[in-house]
């Protein structure tokens, strides 16, 4: 196996893979164009897949992302899921459609997120980038779990996470900062 490093592009190691990329069913979260999930579903688009899931809380950017995969390899079919990961009804929503597709799913790669937004909460009280990063993943992933695991099939589900877990760990004593904490933008007083 070649040897990555920082400067390794994206077509290098589509190339280097292309045998677990033709013929698969990929579902990427978080495609918009310009970002490490778009740029990993364009830089396969070459290989062949079968079907390429766009997953995006914003089908128009979704779409977009499908036109350009059209105009790398026409031949390639794409897919448009709606999938906001702040709202755990709606990832509950789009797990329903998943589950209902008739293609076993071979590789998820679970890539979108925010960073370093303002403090905020998702629909469901947690914040979020907590909730859309970690918790909406972890819920999608195991409610589409019978599409993934399939006897007599394989699959890869891929996290695609920052290097920002080694600046502090997740305080799970204190997971949703109820208690008063510095944040980025000042001191953010305690609820109660």
């Amino acid at each position: 196996m070649p040897q990555y490093n920082a400067q390794t592009t994206a077509e290098e190691v589509a190339n280097d893979c292309r045998a677990s990329i033709a013929n698969k069913t990929i579902l990427v979260t978080g495609v918009t164009l310009g970002s490490l999930g778009a740029g990993f579903a364009t830089a396969i688009a070459n290989y062949a897949p079968s079907l390429i899931i766009l997953a995006a809380r914003d089908v128009t950017k979704a779409q977009q992302t499908a036109m350009e995969i059209s105009i790398i390899n026409s031949s390639v079919k794409t897919r448009i899921l709606q999938l906001d990961l702040g709202s755990q009804f709606q990832i509950r929503e789009a797990a329903k459609e998943v589950l209902e597709y008739e293609e076993h799913i071979d590789v998820l790669v679970n890539n979108a997120g925010v960073m370093a937004p303002p403090f905020s909460l998702t629909q469901d009280g947690v914040e979020s980038q907590f909730g859309i990063n970690h918790i909406g993943h972890f819920l999608f992933t195991n409610l589409i779990m019978s599409k993934l695991v399939t006897p007599g099939k394989s699959s890869r589900v891929v996290n695609i996470s920052s290097d920002g877990h080694r600046l502090g760990p997740i305080r799970f004593d204190d997971w949703n900062f109820d208690v008063s904490w510095m944040h980025w933008d000042g001191i953010r007083e305690n609820k109660d």
